[in-house]
């Protein structure tokens, strides 16, 4: 981080936020809540005697990993529980009514959307494909402002304008498939928004979406709350969010708040052993080079009775009191409560770890930079992957659309190279093409100095199959859901006939697996068995079975858990130095990538418009569009994330129609998209 910018950070004083937000007496009350699901006649406890207050005007931040009950939780606040769940035990108390007691749909549309509003996290499953997006914001408002017709139609539009949405009276007319991820993700919200409600709970609101979007979806949010005076219930495991919009934190696992305090005692100065755990997992804070704390074990199986300590089977500090007795919420302090026996004067003194002191506000301003050989500058390095005037277009005529356009770079033996941008830019594209996914229109690609572009002969493209593969994704919508793990990872093997007999074939899955970290009785399970990260190491697994040179890595952990993500970027990077593997790293989250990556391409709407070393790229940003991405990067820091300013990128300050923009290396394998004038205003800024 510059200067300039550290200078622009105010102060965030917590303690006086803390006063302001606790003076008053709690909006929503939640007491010992229990709730129980029945799944093929057995009982699931998955919110175990959970209590919380909600304050006015306050942004508590919900946190934990996939299954810790953040949106079983705060779905009972709007009766949104499915109907194989129910309340069990304890009282949800909001404005004299215990919620718990509602037992009609009558009862329930006096508080949701009117008092308690949500925003979940698919828009798509949230919005009726069939019906006009203002059609849909209409009867939100039709049903709790009691406006109708053209008034109603009116305020729509005027909803649609205050979320950020341009054009609103074309806009009006338009079906949710017409709209982007970011932009019904603002319908959502203007749906929400426009119940006019006290509480608003954001499940997820920000998760498969770009740092970009991601960033102006938060500030929206920020400007609505401030405008309507509401209050926020934020449901993410993106700590970095957290950072940037909460004023409190819970962390939750296994059903219940393990810890709950402002912002910055969560992130400065936590207790339990499981916030050590998740802040531990952050990229932000890895070491290039070295492995990521992961979070041994997986939760507990809340079929069963939890005994003691649920986090205990985890922690490698765990007391012998943690197995035999659940601890209490013990005060920190008069804001901060941790529920572990590590907070008991009898314990024995624990220290926090050294990840807790790596989130001062001194160490995130600078980034640790360790001094790893880089594969593109070895003597004897060897091209890999070649991309030459690279062109990729679809449709032919008037529908002719370039997604790729003279796109140039090469990827050595050895190396991760990485390729960021927003949803649409051309990433994937260029990965597909790579593969032989996608066809190219103009340019080439050569693997290993022979072209793999167009037309090749039969022995070379079984060898590109072999030698290159790729992992998606979503690894739910690639994996067959009607196989088994057996015949999913040996499928390359069946195609090819890589093996000698039954025996060898089996022996083969099962050291893929192994290397992967799933065990071998795994292969006879199928893949809606597994957890998110369980199913990627399966589409991990898949590729590897099949020996290859390079792996086009595809958002591979752009939807897992901090923690699931920590155990995918170690696999990644040990399966490199184990099998001496190249990839491609294709991703918009610019923390994981400067984790991971050797050299980072940054690629704006098919164009790429910066090359350059991670770390370099991080430093130095020369184009306004890097700058922007950058700029919109969660830090796990809520100093510096409350008091960053955002860049946003205008792509109207390029003037091509005179002097046209040209590739040009600035600084040692630093290359920037631009023409003259642009590059000359590069040297003076950053080449002195």
């Amino acid at each position: 981080m510059s200067e300039a910018m550290k200078k622009d950070i105010p102060e965030i004083d917590f303690e006086k936020r803390a006063e302001q937000i606790l003076s008053n007496e709690p909006i929503l009350a939640a007491k010992d809540v229990e709730v129980q699901f029945t799944l093929r006649g057995q009982k699931l406890t998955a919110i175990r005697k959970c209590s919380l207050e909600l304050y006015d005007g306050e942004t508590l931040a919900i946190v934990g990993e996939s299954g810790s009950g953040k949106s079983v939780f705060t779905k009972c606040f709007v009766g949104m529980l499915d109907k194989n769940g129910s309340i069990t035990h304890g009282s949800i108390m909001y404005q004299g009514q215990d919620l718990t007691k509602f037992t009609t749909e009558k009862e329930w549309r006096t508080i949701r959307g009117k008092k308690i509003a949500m925003v979940t996290q698919d828009p798509m499953t949230s919005l009726n494909p069939l019906k006009r997006i203002g059609r849909q914001i209409q009867e939100a408002i039709e049903l709790h402002q009691g406006l109708k017709g053209n008034a109603a139609k009116k305020e729509a539009m005027h909803m649609l304008e205050l979320v950020g949405i341009p054009n609103p009276e074309r806009r009006y007319y338009q079906y949710p498939h017409e709209f982007s991820g970011g932009m019904r993700q603002r319908v959502v919200i203007a749906i929400a928004v426009a119940c006019r409600p006290q509480i608003l709970i954001c499940d997820e609101p920000t998760t498969a979406l770009d740092v970009t979007i991601q960033a102006q979806i938060l500030d929206l949010i920020r400007k609505l709350q401030k405008e309507q005076g509401m209050t926020i219930i934020y449901i993410t495991h993106d700590l970095g969010v957290v950072a940037n919009v909460a004023d409190r934190v819970a962390v939750m696992y296994a059903g219940q708040i393990v810890e709950i305090g402002m912002v910055n005692e969560i992130f400065f100065d936590s207790w339990h052993p499981y916030s050590w755990a998740l802040l531990s997992a952050l990229p932000q804070l890895g070491v290039k080079g070295e492995k990521l704390p992961a979070i041994d074990g997986t939760p507990p199986n809340l079929f069963n009775k939890v005994e003691g300590d649920a986090f205990a089977p985890r922690n490698r500090n765990a007391l012998t009191i943690d197995f035999l007795e659940e601890p209490p919420l013990f005060d920190v302090t008069p804001t901060h409560q941790a529920k572990t026996w590590m907070m008991d004067p009898r314990a024995p003194v624990v220290e926090q770890p050294d990840t807790i002191r790596k989130l001062s506000r001194q160490h995130l301003e600078g980034h640790p930079v360790v001094d790893i050989p880089h594969p593109h500058l070895a003597p004897d390095r060897e091209a890999l992957i070649e991309v030459k005037n690279l062109q990729v277009a679809f449709g032919n005529g008037r529908r002719k659309f370039i997604a790729v356009n003279d796109v140039n770079f090469t990827i050595y033996r050895g190396e991760t190279f990485a390729l960021v941008g927003e949803s649409g830019s051309g990433k994937t594209t260029i990965g597909r093409a790579i593969v032989r996914i996608n066809p190219v229109s103009k340019g080439e690609i050569l693997f290993k100095g022979r072209r793999i572009s167009g037309k090749i002969s039969k022995a070379l493209d079984e060898e590109v199959i072999r030698s290159c593969q790729m992992i998606f994704q979503d690894p739910m919508a690639s994996l067959n859901e009607r196989a088994k793990v057996d015949y999913i990872v040996s499928e390359g093997l069946l195609n090819f006939h890589m093996y000698k007999d039954e025996a060898d074939r089996r022996a083969k899955v099962q050291g893929a697996l192994d290397e992967v970290g799933l065990l071998p009785e795994f292969s006879s399970r199928f893949p809606h068995e597994f957890s998110g990260g369980q199913r990627q190491r399966i589409g991990i697994a898949r590729s590897l079975i099949m020996k290859p040179e390079f792996i086009v890595a595809d958002e591979p952990i752009s939807a897992l858990d901090v923690s699931i993500r920590a155990q995918v970027l170690n696999l990644l990077n040990d399966l490199k130095q184990k099998r001496g593997l190249t990839y491609l790293f294709i991703a918009h989250d610019l923390s994981v990538v400067r984790f991971i990556s050797d050299r980072i391409a940054v690629i704006h709407k098919g164009q790429i418009v910066e090359l350059a070393e991670s770390e370099e790229l991080f430093l130095h940003p020369m184009h306004p569009y890097t700058r922007a991405l950058l700029s919109a990067v969660p830090n796990p820091n809520p100093y510096l994330e409350h008091g960053k300013k955002l860049l946003v990128y205008d792509p109207s300050v390029h003037d091509y129609s005179v002097e046209k923009p040209t590739w040009c290396e600035l600084l040692p394998d630093h290359f920037v998209y631009g023409n003259q004038r642009e590059l000359d205003g590069y040297r003076e800024e950053y080449c002195k």
